[in-house]
């Protein structure tokens, strides 16, 4: 990683390894900063994830019917309680 000219060496540390049926051998780690790495490449975790308007009009509707069902059950428990 180049800064300023220089350039920087993190330690990875590594986590997790597995080898798949195939063969295929894998090593999970993290750096000194908390960056993620699959066999010593970076993971690339910025990415942002774009939805259809759809997905995002279902998104908003399930949370607003999750706050509507939480709301009535608390009005539900607090009319039981005794006066």
């Amino acid at each position: 990683m180049p800064l300023n000219g220089r350039t920087i060496v993190l330690k990875i540390r590594e986590l997790y390894q597995v080898e798949f049926a195939d063969g295929l051998k894998g090593a999970l780690g993290i750096d000194e900063r908390g960056r993620l790495y699959w066999n010593g490449e970076p993971v690339v975790t910025a990415q942002r994830v774009l939805l259809s308007w759809w997905m995002n009009l279902a998104i908003v509707v399930g949370g607003l019917s999750t706050l509507a069902i939480a709301l009535f059950n608390a009005l539900a428990y607090v009319s039981t309680l005794p006066a």
